[in-house]
């Protein structure tokens, strides 16, 4: 069976970073940001995907097919919501930005629930921190 892995961008209170934030344009754009974790996936998904039409695609692709969801806006929440809602996320790639208190739109109150294994963590030198975790068997 197909993964999914959803790379997300926000801030340490949850939030999506505002439109224009330098570092959302270094993550949207640098090698090591979303590009790195796009070129790593076989599909990439878009906010109104149909996710009845991604359940039976996840379902009957091959282990090998890596499906791609980036978030870092509204859209992207929404899509995330729906995706968590399915359960059909089974990793998680957070770029974590250091600062807060900028927007109120929740990106953390749309996290898929479950048990989850830090697998990698690093921080690079314009202060983003890089989270990424796997969803553990039950």
């Amino acid at each position: 069976m197909a993964k999914l892995q959803a790379v997300i961008a926000m801030t340490l209170d949850g939030a999506v970073p505002p439109e224009g934030e330098p570092l959302l344009e270094w993550v949207k754009s640098d090698r090591k940001g979303f590009p790195h974790w796009r070129k790593r996936s076989t599909m990439h998904l878009f906010p109104g995907y149909p996710l009845i039409e991604l359940i039976c695609e996840k379902d009957t692709s091959g282990p090998s097919t890596v499906f791609h969801a980036e978030i870092y806006d509204e859209k992207g929440v929404e899509l995330l919501r729906g995706l968590s809602v399915y359960r059909l996320i089974d990793e998680l790639v957070i770029f974590l930005f250091p600062s807060a208190g900028v927007s109120r739109l929740s990106v953390s109150a749309h996290f898929p629930s479950g048990n989850w294994r830090l697998v990698k963590s690093r921080t690079f030198r314009n202060g983003v921190c890089l989270l990424h975790y796997c969803k553990m068997l039950q």
